[in-house]
């Protein structure tokens, strides 16, 4: 049994270059480099591809450190204000009153009211006056 080898040709692209005079500048300085068009046409895709890509990447980066400043800066203003929201809070009065509770066997004084505590739920906490 022959061993065949089957040969698969390359991708194609079909190109169409409009300007004839483009086609001309092709022909003649593919001939000058002795390559083909297409070899050619490869080749100056691909410079400009780097050359446009590292600006691209030069773009996003400059964008990305503007993006950061501003985020830097934004952060900077939340701290600030949160800062002077904290200082105007401790200028308030407390929102709950503040009572110390004093045991008496089963009950409790919370400030001038007694409440009766008969399931012991102070002891349970361990608070005593003793």
């Amino acid at each position: 049994m022959a061993c065949v080898t089957e040969r698969r040709a390359a991708p194609a692209f079909p190109l169409r270059l409009r300007s004839a005079r483009v086609r001309s500048l092709l022909r003649e300085v593919a001939a000058q480099e002795h390559i083909s068009q297409n070899e050619l046409i490869e080749q100056a895709l691909e410079h400009e591809l780097s050359l446009r890509g590292a600006r691209l990447a030069e773009d996003l980066a400059a964008a990305a450190a503007r993006l950061s400043e501003l985020s830097e800066a934004a952060h900077a203003q939340m701290i600030e204000e949160s800062l002077d929201a904290f200082v105007a809070g401790e200028a308030e009065p407390e929102p709950l009153k503040a009572y110390a509770l004093h045991r008496e066997g089963r009950s409790i004084e919370v400030g001038a009211r007694r409440i009766s505590d008969p399931l012991g739920v102070l002891a349970a906490f361990g608070t005593s006056d003793d």
